[in-house]
């Protein structure tokens, strides 16, 4: 997990859009055609299909695994007063993924439909999860470049970023880039 980290920290700008943003789209571009639109069994996807699921879920790891390098490495740097709590912050790391692979199979591939109280909730919580690593990865880098207490003004910007998925990667990647430079180096 060392050598994720590492690269994730390092990474360009351009490295991780093309990692997260132009791969899974000229995935789902490609394999879009190929997947039926009722799926009543693990037989109607056939091969392409399921290469096609092995390539996005391949880059549905990066995901997370971008969010828990940054929240693991700015936690590590922020000084101990201001640390935010790093154990609820895995667990919604790590909610939206299990939650992806357990949806598409027990909720599309099921005879009789689900309930909306059942899906409704699931899916608001694994929203809340991702809003929850936005704020926790744009606290913590305000934290570790200021020092200081950071009030929601002053990362709302960073929040905002991670929203704006693409657009924001452009700005918050060379920050992390500079702060693990700065840490290696010293």
């Amino acid at each position: 997990m060392k050598a994720i980290a590492k690269f994730f920290l390092r990474a360009r700008h351009w490295q991780v859009v093309l990692l997260f943003f132009v791969a899974p789209t000229i995935a789902g571009i490609a394999g879009m055609e190929r997947i039926p639109t009722q799926i009543r069994s693990w037989h109607d996807f056939g091969l392409t299909g399921f290469l096609f699921l092995g390539v996005m879920a391949f880059s549905m790891f990066f995901f997370p695994a971008w969010f828990w390098s940054m929240g693991s490495f700015l936690g590590s740097i922020v000084k101990p007063a201001l640390k935010l709590k790093a154990r609820f912050f895995r667990f919604v790391l790590v909610y939206p993924f299990v939650y992806m692979f357990i949806f598409f199979p027990f909720f599309f591939l099921r005879p009789a439909p689900v309930p909306a109280a059942v899906i409704v909730p699931l899916n608001l919580f694994g929203m809340f999860c991702l809003l929850y690593i936005f704020y926790f990865v744009s606290k913590n880098l305000v934290l570790a470049e200021t020092g200081e207490p950071a009030s929601f003004s002053e990362y709302a910007g960073l929040f905002l970023l991670f929203c704006f998925f693409p657009i924001g990667v452009w700005v918050i990647q060379p920050r992390i880039n500079r702060l693990y430079e700065e840490r290696t180096s010293s």
